[in-house]
């Protein structure tokens, strides 16, 4: 469930891979808010889609960023109309393959702390309905990630966010440990990592680190799930 008490990243995964299979999103990025007013990656459902949600949070132009701004769903049925909007954000989205952007609020205490994007090769109009659900996805990403009351729960996203972005540098060096002893690329990797955690039962982040400071046998890891 997206609302147990698991690490932030497990969480944000959930998120990403839900709203690829319900919503028939060809890529899926979230965006967060950081303590200190800007805006971080958290989470990608690959690399491409990674690339496109860095360029918004370093341009500080796009979809997501005005849907935290304005604290509201942004639709974008077709990228190529938006070039005047977002310039360099639409041009760059555009030369990786995407057509249409819907940028999700994430949503506490009354205000945007971060945003789900979903991307789509293809020019896409979502429905009312499905619209709806992307935002109850959303929603659901704000509470998994902040499971406390009143106004700790502000304090504990900012902490959760933090460490759901060092958590992800940790899965990055993981996978770079993996790639060393195993076929395949990055994709392939990260791929090995998530279902070995799947498999037992153990976070991602929590996989990360054994592998990373060895005490997780990396060949235990790739014959556990292939």
């Amino acid at each position: 469930m997206l609302t147990a008490r698991h690490d932030g990243l497990t969480v944000l995964r959930a998120v990403v891979g839900a709203c690829a299979a319900v919503l028939g999103a060809d890529a899926v990025g979230v965006l967060v808010v950081d303590p200190r007013g800007g805006v971080e990656v958290a989470a990608a459902s690959d690399e491409r889609a990674r690339f496109v949600e860095l360029l918004q949070a370093q341009l500080r132009q796009g979809p997501c960023l005005d849907g935290i701004a304005e604290d509201a769903v942004v639709a974008v049925g077709d990228l190529d109309g938006a070039r005047g909007r977002w310039p360099e954000f639409a041009e760059a989205a555009l030369r990786e393959g995407y057509r249409a952007v819907y940028a999700f609020p994430m949503r506490l205490l009354g205000r945007a702390v971060g945003g789900v994007n979903l991307l789509y090769t293809v020019p896409t109009r979502l429905s009312e309905r499905v619209v709806r659900r992307g935002q109850g996805l959303a929603d659901l990403a704000v509470l998994g990630l902040s499971q406390e009351r009143g106004p700790r729960r502000v304090e504990r996203l900012a902490e959760r966010t933090v460490a759901a972005l060092h958590d992800r540098a940790g899965v990055s060096q993981a996978v770079g440990v993996l790639l060393a002893v195993s076929s395949g690329g990055p994709e392939d990797a990260r791929a090995v990592l998530e279902r070995y955690s799947v498999r037992t039962g153990v976070p991602v982040s929590e996989v990360a680190r054994a592998l990373t400071d060895g005490s997780l046998d990396p060949h235990a890891v790739v014959e556990r799930v292939g």
